[in-house]
């Protein structure tokens, strides 16, 4: 039951943090910057509080599944309680008024197909490689061969001197 259940300085914890390196990594819920993303952690919470029979600590970083129970968010915005409750192994249904953010939530929890996946991301590499692959190589420093793959540039602005 969440009202005894819902451990406030664990979460509050874990939801500081997670806002702290939100900026850096987020997997799936940085497919799309959404204007005000709460903190995952907080919903996985309030989920596993409402539904595990068991403490928070003790659930929260087990795998979870919860078939037959449905979640619902009729104001998703940008889905943070749609993709956690996804993840815990809830059904889950979503709606929003914008149609990209309903769209962008889709995308995030549906199945991806790694065959289709795999067989697009060799077409862009091979496309981009004929097109602008040139550009991604130099003369090695060690062999002297002018087709040295290139793993990172640094743009650096030169300026003359004046004197």
């Amino acid at each position: 039951m969440i009202e005894k259940d819902f451990d406030i300085a664990f979460i509050a914890d874990l939801a500081l943090r997670e806002k702290q390196i939100q900026q850096n990594y987020r997997p799936v819920i940085a497919v799309h910057k959404w204007f005000a993303r709460r903190p995952g952690t907080l919903f996985r919470g309030l989920l596993l509080s409402e539904f595990s029979n068991k403490p928070l600590r003790e659930t929260f970083y087990k795998s979870n599944n919860f078939p037959g129970l449905h979640v619902a968010d009729p104001f998703m915005g940008g889905g943070t309680p749609i993709l956690e409750a996804n993840r815990i192994g809830c059904d889950v249904t979503g709606f929003d008024i914008n149609p990209m953010a309903w769209w962008i939530v889709k995308q995030e929890i549906e199945h991806l197909n790694l065959r289709d996946y795999e067989k697009a991301a060799v077409f862009l590499r091979t496309t981009l490689e004929k097109e602008i692959g040139h550009l991604y190589r130099t003369r090695c420093v060690f062999c002297g061969s002018d087709d040295a793959y290139v793993k990172y540039f640094l743009w650096v602005k030169v300026k003359k001197c004046r004197e």
